[in-house]
């Protein structure tokens, strides 16, 4: 058996689903190495300096064609969430987060390095829980992995604060989005938006709480990102 085939596990997939391809460890050390993360050197996180090469060997490796690997960088909204973790404990000291559209899973991983007492890692793309909970790993933490779409239901019961992070960039499901965290809201659930000033994420309602310019991958210029609160 191969060592891909070795390495395969299945993320939250349905029984009858095939198992989902994770990159090998081999690839991931060679090609998205544990790097510290910017703005936060005390985490690490698989990171790709060059995703379209990554992406090439991942294929190559499993035989098959995959997604963007989306998760092989911290983007500049879960910089941002990981640094306000750590200026600002207290938005998840002691509560259950969902870190929603995880990727990485920075955000949520920088949410129990500040006290949080729970993380729900969500995200659609069993690969990016699988890696995210590598990450996990790297930091000495664990993440609750979720792969279930969310939004056609309430907010689970036992979420006390939501992290959002880049998730407002395609029309069509912004607005659901938005709706689905504001409804969460009204229910006393804490919510903090970040985002890379991505054309469709809200611009009013809530807190805006700060700005600032963050590194974004493969030597892109930086985004301003805004920071929001309900």
């Amino acid at each position: 058996m191969e060592r891909a085939q070795l390495e395969t596990v299945c993320a939250l997939q349905p029984p009858a689903l095939r198992p989902v391809p994770v990159p090998s460890s081999a690839l991931l050390a060679r090609l998205a190495p544990l790097t510290p993360v910017p703005g936060r050197p005390d985490l690490v996180a698989h990171h790709a300096p060059d995703v379209m090469a990554l992406w090439q060997a991942w294929e190559e490796e499993c035989g098959a064609p995959q997604a963007v690997p989306f998760w092989a960088t911290v983007w500049p909204a879960g910089q941002l969430l990981a640094r306000v973790m750590q200026v600002e404990p207290a938005w998840v000291r002691g509560q259950t987060v969902l870190d929603l559209g995880c990727g990485s899973g920075m955000a949520g991983i920088a949410a129990l390095d500040a006290g949080a007492t729970r993380v729900v890692a969500h995200d659609i793309d069993p690969v990016a829980l699988a890696i995210a909970a590598r990450n996990a790993r790297a930091n000495a933490v664990a993440l609750l992995l979720h792969g279930t779409p969310l939004l056609h239901a309430s907010c689970p019961a036992p979420i006390t604060c939501i992290l959002v992070g880049d998730l407002f960039y395609e029309r069509s499901t912004a607005s659901a989005l938005w709706v689905w965290l504001r409804t969460a809201h009204r229910q006393g659930v804490r919510v903090l938006i970040a985002d890379a000033s991505r054309p469709f994420a809200p611009t009013a309602g809530g807190r805006c709480l700060g700005l600032g310019g963050h590194a974004c991958p493969d030597g892109a210029a930086p985004h301003p990102g805004r920071l929001r609160s309900l």
